[in-house]
């Protein structure tokens, strides 16, 4: 279950993850953003107040109630999380509010998968955070999200399906692309763990052909391979100048494998 996902995270810590959990009177709903970079576009285009601003043609599942972001982030010169600002433009701020190491989670960096499988000084680490974004169209919230610093296929592998955590939002972003210490992979391995991860909606820019760093995944992670789950037509699009410069972006409701 989710819970029992997000519970496998925080281990014994006492902290403001912690008493976020106690507060649930539901089961999360996850939104999981892999090789997520410094990016947090996701925030925004996941709240309730962008639908509004820009409606879906078809019903749209309910939002998240927590982000999960992954990123094994090898960068050894990067600034990220120096500050307590994310982001500042002339029409979002996004700032971090409260901040909890929680405990290590030291998964496999296959040279199949990743180009830099020594990883980096952040590489491991695990982080809840409490932040705090202010948008011109959507006004001020907080938000809670982890941020996993660990290789995608891994999490998913190790601790997500084995936790039978359920992921209602995958977000499929400029996966593989060089931003973020790029690898082998694009992310099309996981493809195969939608249906499992009882995915609702999944968002991507397109790029989605199986590469070897794939395959590899796979081979590493049997449990990854699964019945591909159906991709309904596209209930919203959003150019890729707009968030990812590398396609446009699709949102796509998710049924299960042959069921429409």
């Amino acid at each position: 279950m989710s819970i029992e996902f997000l519970q496998s995270l925080n281990g014994l810590n006492r902290g403001p993850f912690r008493d976020w959990l106690d507060r649930l009177d539901h089961e999360p709903r996850i939104a999981w953003y892999p090789s997520a970079g410094e990016d947090f576009r996701d925030l925004m285009y996941l709240h309730p107040g962008f639908r509004e601003l820009s409606p879906a043609a078809q019903p749209e599942p309910a939002a998240p109630s927590i982000f999960l972001h992954s990123d094994y982030f090898p960068w050894k010169s990067s600034r990220f999380l120096d500050s307590r600002w994310l982001y500042r433009d002339h029409r979002t701020h996004i700032s971090v509010k409260a901040v909890e190491e929680l405990p290590r989670l030291d998964l496999p960096l296959d040279p199949g998968i990743v180009h830099f499988p020594e990883g980096s000084s952040a590489t491991g680490r695990v982080l809840f955070m409490q932040l705090e974004v202010n948008s011109d169209p959507l006004g001020c919230f907080s938000v809670p999200l982890i941020y996993a610093f660990v290789e995608n296929a891994a999490l998913c592998a190790t601790r997500m399906l084995p936790h039978q955590a359920r992921v209602s939002h995958i977000v499929h972003v400029r996966s593989g692309g060089g931003l973020c210490g790029g690898g082998y992979t694009n992310g099309a391995c996981l493809l195969q763990s939608l249906e499992r991860l009882q995915c609702e909606l999944f968002i991507s820019d397109g790029h989605l052909q199986h590469r070897s760093g794939d395959d590899r995944a796979l081979a590493l992670f049997p449990n990854l391979a699964g019945p591909q789950a159906s991709l309904l037509d596209p209930i919203r699009m959003l150019p890729g100048t707009s968030w990812s410069h590398h396609g446009d972006v699709s949102w796509h409701r998710c049924s299960p494998a042959g069921k429409t």
